[in-house]
């Protein structure tokens, strides 16, 4: 049946059967008896679910929090984002689904402080924050276990997403400066509940989604249980542009067991993501400008044949044991990621005009990851001093495997506002596998003492020692070069509590690096730099009260910035990026009203690069201005109706290291609404989302050619347009 058949067919029930009439046939097709037999007791009585009423209001009041959450920092468990001198940031799964968030790049857009750099596009995108260019595995993490950033994740995945703004690297071991990104997996839920929802978007793109958990209690002993969450989604259909196609099939299964003390976690998951048709990348010289309004949907800046395979397999277990104040946790996760990638690229020419070349490779390139961790957690006093005390270790290995043949093949020529579309050319290589190119591995021991002097003064003190070792090899399996080298990273915070509900805080972190590989051409080409020192200063206010949070932090980021040297052609360390800036953020509950917001203001340079032209310039694709502020209100008259509105803004950006160029700043804006049914003990939720209302024309994302920048080439990536998602989703 067309999707146009569909929407008529769905207008006709609802009209010959009345509004809850059709409630009631969508709870038989979805749930039916079983639902009912899983909520009765043993002698059939209907079980009381008042509480979970109650938890579901809560998450509507916490959407995101910047003060008042309850989180996991490092090996440290169960801290108030008040007692931590960071600046970070949550969104709930409950927001995801109630703007019908499904990606990391939608996901952004709500942190005033966090950007993708679309290398490769925007679903492969790495996370940032503060303009620091993020890395592929170090930053990122599933349940505390390092993962690939550059892969897409499904949102309807993950529990929660938190972000801590800038330098972590004392917490979990060597990073850049870029941010820790860290999602939390959906766990088993102590009563239960169920949500399975049907969506679509734009074009047609359909979307079935089921979320079930169940929890057993051995001989009614809530400390004796087991239980498993079972999550699967399926998407199919056209994307924005014409003959474009997105496919998303995902799988996961979660299983926990509590004896005592004793927890035991596991989580299995599998996700398939296919797009084609999508516009591709752009590249550019130093001396060119970006033009400002082509648009997205346009035929030809994507080929129908064209697009990215990525499959992500994702296997992790933890253990925890709890005795009295100590807590002992061990994690270990193993993941897989075969990124299949057939995009053209486009090249700007600088006479209106753009040419396409395919790079194809002869197999997708994998990354494997095998990431771990243990920590001891717990408190002891010294007198009247009280200790929250984290010894610990963590690290991982990170293997890359490239395609053993790729090959150029130049496409054609068109003009910028006039792009064509091309056959799939018959001189792809064929499909003869891969070779392991690089084994990189970083392990880190750590140890945290968050010291509570009195009601007033506390302070947190971390230290981590890293060993980072890496080898390159041949195709043939042979070592080609090895590199190894350690080093410590500590951070040290004063925080200081005028009032019970205030914190006033000052950190300072210097941490370590992974030196990158000196790039193709270079004199020491292949080259494995020693790692980079990287410092951070901040200062930060936060406050809370019933219902309101708020805080701001300024803060000054370094880090070394090599790049090839014009006059001996030698990659090194050749410069500073300083990135100085102030976070405002916050988010209040008034009434109906719900508001979250925040805005970032950055000052990011490049410093004593011994080249006039590039020395004190700004740095390539990152923002001086990013704001953002979303808006919810529950209309009075109906209660279960709400409607909702988000504003982002980005500020202009420098377009190449020499500032000669640069991309205008941009605003997007959202609405929504949102209608809540009930039935019986059921939820039935009703959504329409717009994004990118007045489909404005943008650049979401540009970069140097390389991640620390060459001065060469330069890459963008198109913003998407306008879209219209439907939903309806039953909640149990």
């Amino acid at each position: 049946m067309s999707d146009d058949n569909s929407s008529v067919t769905l207008y006709m029930i609802i009209k010959l059967t009345g509004m809850k009439k059709f409630f009631y046939w969508v709870i038989i097709l979805f749930y039916g008896n079983y639902a009912y037999a899983q909520n009765t007791d043993e002698n059939g009585d209907v079980r009381e679910i008042a509480l979970e009423n109650v938890e579901i209001v809560a998450h509507l009041l916490k959407n995101i929090s910047y003060t008042d959450s309850i989180i996991n920092v490092g090996a440290w468990n169960n801290l108030r984002l008040l007692d931590v001198p960071h600046s970070i940031s949550t969104l709930t799964s409950d927001m995801m689904k109630n703007l019908q968030v499904s990606s990391l790049n939608e996901v952004s857009k709500y942190m005033p402080s966090m950007q993708i750099e679309a290398r490769g596009g925007l679903e492969v995108g790495r996370p940032q924050t503060r303009g620091f260019q993020g890395s592929v595995v170090e930053c990122s993490r599933l349940d505390g276990l390092n993962i690939v950033s550059t892969t897409a994740y499904p949102m309807e995945q993950f529990d929660r997403f938190e972000v801590l703004n800038g330098i972590a690297g004392s917490l979990y071991g060597p990073a850049s400066p870029a941010g820790s990104f860290n999602y939390s997996s959906k766990r088993v839920k102590n009563i239960p509940a169920g949500d399975i929802s049907v969506s679509y978007r734009t074009l047609g793109t359909g979307t079935y989604h089921a979320d079930i958990s169940r929890r057993y209690f051995i001989d009614g002993d809530a400390r004796k249980s087991f239980g498993f969450r079972a999550n699967a989604l399926y998407a199919d259909g056209e994307g924005f542009t014409e003959y474009s196609s997105l496919n998303r099939t995902f799988i996961s299964g979660a299983f926990d067991a509590q004896y005592g003390g004793l927890v035991i976690e596991t989580h299995l998951s599998r996700y398939n993501y296919r797009q084609y048709g999508y516009p591709g990348g752009f590249s550019y010289g130093k001396n060119m400008e970006l033009p400002q309004d082509l648009d997205p949907v346009k035929i030809g800046y994507g080929q129908e044949w064209a697009g990215m395979d990525l499959k992500t397999v994702t296997a992790n277990a933890n253990i925890k044991y709890t005795v009295g104040k100590w807590q002992i946790t061990a994690g270990i996760l193993s993941q897989t990621v075969d990124r299949g990638m057939l995009n053209p690229g486009i090249s700007l020419t600088g006479d209106d005009s753009i040419s396409y070349t395919l790079n194809a490779s002869s197999a997708a390139g994998r990354f494997k990851v095998l990431s771990n961790r243990i920590a001891i957690n717990g408190t002891f006093n010294t007198g009247a001093v009280l200790h929250n005390v984290v010894f610990g270790t963590t690290g991982f290995v990170w293997d890359i495997y490239s395609a053993n043949s790729s090959r150029n093949i130049p496409l054609g020529k068109a003009g910028i506002y006039t792009p064509q579309t091309f056959p799939l050319p018959a001189q792809i290589p064929p499909v003869d596998g891969h070779y392991k190119g690089s084994k990189n591995t970083q392990q880190s021991l750590n140890i945290g003492d968050n010291i509570t002097f009195n009601r007033h003064l506390s302070a947190m003190l971390s230290l981590s020692y890293s060993r980072i070792d890496n080898e390159s090899y041949s195709r043939t399996g042979e070592i080609a070069s090895e590199y190894g080298d350690n080093g410590f990273c500590h951070t040290a915070s004063l925080l200081y509590k005028p009032v019970d509900n205030m914190t006033v805080y000052g950190t300072y972190s210097d941490v370590i690096q992974q030196g990158s590989v000196a790039p193709k051409g270079a004199a020491n080409e292949d080259e494995l730099l020693e790692p980079y020192r990287c410092r951070q200063y901040e200062l930060g206010y936060k406050v809370s009260f019933t219902g309101i949070g708020a805080g701001l932090a300024i803060f000054d980021i370094s880090r070394p910035f090599p790049f090839v040297d014009s006059e001996d052609n030698v990659y090194k360390l050749q410069g500073i990026q300083e990135n100085t800036g102030v976070e405002v953020y916050g988010d209040a509950v008034f009434g109906r009203l719900h508001a979250i917001g925040g805005i970032t203001f950055l000052n990011p340079k490049l410093k004593d690069t011994g080249i006039e032209e590039t020395s004190n310039t700004d740095v390539v694709g990152v923002p001086k201005t990013q704001a953002n502020l979303f808006v919810e209100y529950t209309l009075s008259a109906l209660g279960d109706l709400s409607v909702n509105g988000n504003v982002h803004h980005t500020g202009a950006k420098a377009a190449n290291d020499i500032n000669t160029a640069s991309i205008g700043k941009y605003t997007t804006f959202d609405l929504g609404l949102r209608y809540t049914a009930s039935f019986m003990k059921y939820r039935i939720i009703w959504n329409l989302q717009a994004t990118n209302l007045f489909n404005r024309r943008y650049w979401a994302s540009i970069f140097p050619g390389s991640i620390n920048g060459n001065g060469n080439s330069y890459s963008a990536f198109l913003g998407s347009p306008r879209e219209i998602k439907v939903a309806v989703r039953l909640v149990f």
